[in-house]
């Protein structure tokens, strides 16, 4: 995935783009959280309130965790976009995530 993510289009910004690993220690549903409130400089724990969404809203984290790690043998990706006030592009394909913020 790239910053010109056909996904995106909008202002003269160019979208914000996070690439982060995860392990059986930080699973991806909690890797999204965090990575999503480093784009927007907010405390994981706080983001539902600052932010104004949770991940549950746009995808079951636990569904999500289960399927990454019964396939963790394989390759499996998963795309999906969380939106607020902000567009977000999740893709988490076998231990990577990566995000993009649409440009404003």
């Amino acid at each position: 995935m790239s910053p010109s993510n056909s996904n995106f289009t909008g202002g003269p910004d160019p979208p914000i783009h996070i690439e982060h690993q995860f392990d059986s220690d930080t699973p991806p549903s909690l890797a999204i959280v965090r990575a999503i409130a480093a784009v927007e400089n907010v405390d994981p724990m706080k983001s539902p309130s600052a932010l104004g969404i949770t991940l549950y809203d746009h995808i079951d984290p636990s569904a999500l965790d289960q399927l990454i790690e019964k396939n963790s043998e394989s390759s499996v990706t998963i795309d999906f976009t969380i939106q607020n006030s902000h567009q977000y592009s999740v893709r988490v394909q076998d231990t990577n995530l990566v995000i993009e913020r649409a440009s404003e």
